[in-house]
């Protein structure tokens, strides 16, 4: 696909418009200068390769350009938050033992297999992916308030599920 040389005469004079101040904002929010690097260059390419790519010479550009790297500087943030929860320890009144027995993991994968799909996707979205309930309600495509309501109801039927495995276990060995 060849581009209109005006069309990059005028990239470019928007690059050296805008190039500074989009890089010393997304620098106001981000202290790693690789990840400054980063979300720098994927703005511009997303600019690049965004319809208004081809017209970068529309006063709205600019602000284009921003709501990029806003939408961009989110995502990195919403990453390093998910890193963290991942990598943090859990405190100690919320610490599973450091080894699950066969036993135990199995029936935590019995007990999510018995909730509805739709449950399991909440809770996985909710506690493995570390989504707000707002985010979770737009991901799943329900209001914010039902979020809270469902993610409830799937927590109380998981531990009823889990408490159910249980007694069956001591029955059987005992």
């Amino acid at each position: 696909m060849s581009r209109n040389p005006q069309a990059g005469d005028a990239f470019e004079r928007l690059y050296a418009a805008t190039a500074p101040a989009i890089r010393a904002y997304i620098a106001r929010h981000c202290s790693d200068r690789g990840s400054i690097d980063d979300l720098f260059q994927r703005t511009y390419l997303k600019f690049l390769r965004s319809s208004m790519g081809r017209r970068p010479d529309d006063p709205a550009a600019k602000a284009y350009l921003y709501r990029i790297a806003s939408n961009a500087i989110t995502d990195h943030g919403r990453m390093l938050q998910r890193r963290r929860r991942f990598e943090a320890p859990m405190p100690r009144s919320v610490r599973q033992p450091e080894r699950r027995s066969p036993v135990e993991s199995r029936a935590l994968r019995r007990a999510l297999g018995s909730l509805s799909l739709r449950e399991q996707q909440l809770l996985w979205l909710l506690y493995g992916e570390g989504f707000s309930h707002k985010e979770a309600a737009r991901i799943m495509e329900v209001r914010p308030g039902s979020v809270r309501v469902l993610a409830f109801r799937a927590r109380k039927k998981l531990a009823q599920r889990m408490d159910e495995m249980e007694r069956g276990a001591k029955e059987v060995s005992g």
